[in-house]
């Protein structure tokens, strides 16, 4: 009977070992290198193990709100990160009502704002706003023109409150090929750019110049009907001194917080490719803190 019991013992340790699910470091084990390095972990995105020098293996988890990249064997933001495969992540560590994780990127409520989100940092929020023209978009970790976001709330011409004429005729004959513009209803400096879409973007003339409708490029105010007056009493020609965007440039891209312009592209540059990056958050401004209510 002893020896009956002792055969069984084994029998079932081995069948408790068949029946356990294999661990990530199954696939991946740690092995002595000449240096450490991590792994990641096969079912959590924000989990990964540190190996050390001498294959010694450790648990780790990335701060809250950044997962695990495969690719750069790092933590990162979300939006940079395949978690499709890895879909498990720790709790929330965030207490802050706007931020559902202690870091990163969150949008406003598309009711309140498309260009406003909330850049948390170690649980504090920072209020940010993207160019004039451009929404936020969470799946990116970016300011994108509307027209490539798959926010549909957003919508290109509920944002701009602008309806391209060719929006109905996607083959319509465009002036500038890809695209065509027309005047700012609001605005003698800004101008609407429309696609082959048929969804419009903002773009902008450098300072000095405000844009002319008949031509579709910059021009001088006087050249153009009721903007003659635009800069009111200013010199023109300081004004254009002072910038440091070339008098002769067309600009299609956006307008920043400031009033001045950040993308300076020719006018036959195909539009479709854009992408403006948000500014990150200092966590030492705190001007810039959004309180929790």
């Amino acid at each position: 009977m002893k020896l009956l019991v002792v055969g069984i013992i084994p029998l079932i340790v081995s069948l408790i070992g068949i029946l356990q699910p294999a661990s990530s470091t199954n696939l991946q084990p740690c092995v002595p290198s000449n240096k450490s390095y991590s792994i990641g972990d096969s079912d959590q995105c924000d989990k990964y193990y540190s190996c050390t020098k001498a294959g010694q293996l450790a648990d780790r988890l990335c701060d809250d709100g950044f997962v695990y990249s495969l690719e750069i064997s790092a933590c990162d933001y979300p939006h940079n990160v395949n978690c499709s495969e890895r879909p498990l992540l720790q709790p929330t560590k965030s207490t802050h009502p706007n931020c559902p994780r202690s870091n990163g990127f969150y949008a406003f409520p598309a009711a309140t704002s498309c260009q406003s989100f909330y850049h948390c940092l170690e649980g504090q929020a920072y209020e940010k706003t993207c160019p004039e023209g451009v929404i936020f978009d969470p799946s990116k970790g970016s300011c994108i023109h509307p027209d490539m976001s798959k926010r549909p709330e957003c919508a290109a011409k509920e944002v701009l409150h602008f309806t391209c004429p060719n929006s109905l005729n996607r083959f319509a004959k465009l002036r500038f090929g890809d695209h065509d513009r027309h005047s700012h209803p609001d605005d003698c400096r800004k101008f609407l750019i429309c696609l082959k879409s048929g969804k419009p973007r903002v773009g902008g003339c450098p300072k000095g110049r405000v844009f002319n409708g008949e031509t579709g490029f910059c021009d001088k105010p006087e050249a153009v009907k009721g903007c003659t007056d635009y800069y009111g009493k200013a010199n023109i020609q300081d004004l254009i001194e002072d910038s440091d965007e070339p008098e002769d440039f067309d600009f299609d891209g956006d307008l920043t917080n400031n009033g001045n312009f950040n993308q300076k592209k020719p006018a036959n540059k195909n539009l479709a490719k854009t992408v403006v990056k948000p500014s990150l958050a200092n966590k030492d401004t705190k001007e810039n803190e959004v309180d929790a209510a």
